[in-house]
């Protein structure tokens, strides 16, 4: 078990030697690629619109080209010895990771360059216009290619917009399909009434069927959002829901009974759907 042990500690000690040994390009303070949040209106996602961003980016610093030293003069990490990495040894193997000191650069500033104050970069306000498309959703991004922050070698990463989309207070949006609560009375929905109702476009007949039930639904085909990949428009989905009177007058109320007794037996179904249901309960107890 000794040799065998001794075998697999000098096989990762070569593995670690050869990555030490392997040159190193390059390596900037902050990542390339950043991102901003926007906040949009309902409609500005529905149709698409056109949205100034405003962000501060990085740019590597010239005077000290991206070291954060003084006229670029650096020296040897103290705490990795110029090797960019440290290593840490966990019972028989060693694990190598960046050195926390110089992020891997091997060196640190003899004193910090005046431009940058030592950060090795210099942050300026910038804007730019990007295309929003139709159908864009909260939690989407939007690439904007060259828009990031620039490094040492003078190219620049990408700025990723990430939207939040502001509800509207009439339409729910869920995916591609857009949800309406329509309030109906409820001699509407027994005599099955046509209502208007709008739609993200304009607006739409709504034809109640008779002896409509609360909470059911009625959906409008591609009257929703338009997919934001181009695949085609999501559904308007109407949702009634039934209201009652709140305060009736003597006349209504003696107008109501008469109407519910013109029915007749099918004005009180629970005397059909119980009956059995007495005679049972009623011979639990004798």
């Amino acid at each position: 078990v000794g040799e065998r042990t001794r075998g697999i500690r000098a096989s990762l000690n070569r593995i670690v030697g050869r990555g030490s040994r392997q040159s190193r390009e390059p390596i900037d303070k902050f990542p390339l690629d950043m991102g901003v949040e926007m906040k949009i209106s309902f409609k500005e996602a529905v149709f698409g619109c056109e949205k100034e961003v405003t962000f501060s980016s990085k740019k590597s610093c010239k005077t000290c080209k991206g070291t954060g030293a003084k006229e670029g003069k650096v020296t040897s990490c103290n705490q990795c010895g110029g090797k960019g990495q440290v290593y840490v040894r966990q019972g028989f193997m060693t694990f190598s990771q960046t050195c926390p000191a110089c992020h891997g650069e091997g060196t640190m500033a003899s004193a910090k360059c005046s431009d940058c104050k030592g950060k090795s970069y210099t942050e300026s306000k910038e804007s730019v216009t990007v295309k929003v498309p139709a159908g864009i959703d909260t939690g989407n991004r939007l690439r904007v290619s060259g828009r990031g922050n620039t490094g040492k070698s003078g190219v620049a990463g990408d700025l990723y917009v990430t939207f939040e989309v502001e509800e509207d207070s009439h339409f729910i949006r869920n995916g591609n399909d857009i949800y309406l609560q329509v309030p109906v009375f409820f001699t509407q929905a027994v005599l099955g009434e046509d209502i208007t109702i709008p739609s993200l476009t304009g607006d739409l007949l709504l034809e109640l069927e008779r002896g409509t039930k609360d909470k059911q639904q009625y959906r409008f085909r591609n009257e929703g959002v338009a997919d934001v990949h181009g695949h085609g428009k999501g559904d308007l989905i109407a949702q009634v829901t039934l209201t009652y009177p709140t305060k009736l007058t003597s006349e209504q109320e003696d107008l109501l009974q008469k109407l519910q007794l013109s029915f007749g037996i099918e004005s009180k179904p629970h005397e059909s759907l119980f009956e059995s249901t007495f005679d049972k309960v009623k011979g639990w107890f004798k």
